[in-house]
Parts: structure tokens; sequence; C-alpha cells
């Protein structure tokens, strides 16, 4: 059982230390086979799909990395949607605003002592435009759980009628499900050897499950033993000794043997 690995994360382009989110984005695993494709189609592939479904604006880049192992795409978009009509406001007279951004009543307000315009403050002649609003506002949809898993399921469809061979195809990982999620291990991480056993031995459980499974092993019975073997005994282990990366591969590897 192979799972589409899709990350989400939030961008900030705005150059500043502040918290504006200017955008959203996420990072798609891609089959090895989709090489074969050319670029450009497997980036317009997702994005008119994406576009299609949430009428919002986005883009894409595709990757691949040093060790030619890792293809995936980097797709990111907007909150908001574009108005149809955007919203243009004009100055009926000359507008002045501060450093800060705050509109003053007069120039007066934003001349030094010797009567000249203040760094960082500024002037919108009469007649120009003041204000403009081409998005509406946020969609809180896009902060949803439930968006996230929707679009999951729609991005391994769209892999899934693409790839060739069956061995590829994917699924989206259930939370609570039968398997064990594996770990991203991010560039340079001092963890990394860590992770990549834990991922390893994650891997050996959830394999056995698919025999499990073809075997006619019911899932109620395999949530059971992942409850009973993997999940409180982790804790048990966590609360005599703390965490212990070694043990939480053996009490894993116990409990495939069990199954």
């Amino acid at each position: 059982m192979v799972h589409a690995i899709i990350h989400t994360i939030t961008l900030n382009t705005s150059g500043t230390a502040g918290k504006c989110i200017e955008g959203r984005e996420f990072i798609i695993a891609l089959p090895e086979s989709f090489v074969e494709y050319k670029a450009d189609d497997v980036v317009r592939l997702f994005t008119d799909s994406f576009h299609k479904r949430y009428d919002v604006e986005c883009s894409a880049a595709l990757h691949h990395n040093k060790k030619m192992t890792n293809y995936h795409i980097h797709l990111v978009f907007s909150e908001r949607k574009m108005l149809e009509h955007p919203e243009v406001k004009i100055a009926t007279r000359n507008m002045f605003y501060d450093e800060q951004g705050k509109h003053r009543r007069t120039k007066k307000d934003i001349l030094d002592e010797q009567g000249n315009l203040r760094a960082g403050c500024s002037i919108i002649p009469k007649g120009e435009v003041y204000e403009s609003h081409i998005f509406t506002k946020k969609d809180e949809w896009f902060k949803n759980d439930a968006f996230t898993r929707e679009i999951k399921e729609m991005f391994t469809e769209i892999i899934n009628s693409h790839v060739k061979e069956e061995s590829e195809k994917l699924s989206v990982f259930q939370q609570g499900g039968v398997y064990l999620a594996t770990k991203k291990i991010g560039k340079n991480n001092p963890r990394e050897a860590e992770i990549r056993a834990d991922n390893a031995v994650r891997q050996e459980w959830n394999r056995m499950v698919d025999v499990a499974l073809v075997e006619g092993v019911p899932e109620e019975g395999i949530l059971k033993v992942k409850r009973e073997k993997i999940k409180d005994k982790t804790m048990q282990s966590i609360k005599a000794h703390g965490w212990l990366p070694d043990m939480f591969q053996q009490i894993i590897r116990g409990a495939k043997d069990f199954l």
C-alpha cells in the first residue's frame, strides 16, 4: 500500500516579520514514472484542476531533488477569489499618509521642521487611485481540515489516473486507520538517521497489514492489535522511560510479529 504524500504550508512573501499570510502551498509527491510526461503538461494538469474546482488563482513548479529520487510539485494558491469587477477608490482631493501609512488630514502633518516631506511619508494626488480591492476576503474553507482531506483525495485521483503500473497507484492515508504514517525528512535534519529508522519499521508494519488484509483479517482485528500492541505499549513506555526511539521500533516489530 503506497500513500499519497501531500504537505501543506503557509507562505509569507511580503518580506516583513509579521504573520501576514500571502498564500498557501501544497507539496505533492509524484511517482517517478511521471518523469516520462512533459513537465509543462504535469504542471498544467494540477493547476488547471485546482483552479477549475476552487476558482482561485494558483501557480506551480515541478522539481526533482539532487539524487533524482523525489519528484514533486509545489502548488501555491491564493485564499481569495479575484473580483469580477475590482473595487477602486479615487481621491477627490490630495491624500496625505505618514510613515506608518496612516491617513493624515493636512500636508503639514507629514512635513518636517524645514517644510520638506518626511522620509516614508507619501502624497496621492487628487484624481488618482488611493485604494483598490481586486480580491475577496479570505475563504475560511481553505483552513479547514476537511479541505485538506478533499484536496488529497483529488490529487491522488489525478495521479492514479496517469500512472501506468498498478503498483504505483496511491491511496490517501487515513488517520486512525490500520496503517502507520511515515515522517517527512527535512533538509539538514539532525535527526535524519533516527527518522529513517523509524520510517523503515513503520513500513514493515504497513507491509504486514497489506498481507493481513489480503489473507482476510478484518480491519477491526488489525486496529485492535495496533491499539493494544503499539499505542498502549508506547504510552506505557513513554510514561516509564520517556521517549526512546529504539524502544518504539521494538514495540512496532513486536506488534508486526504478533499480527
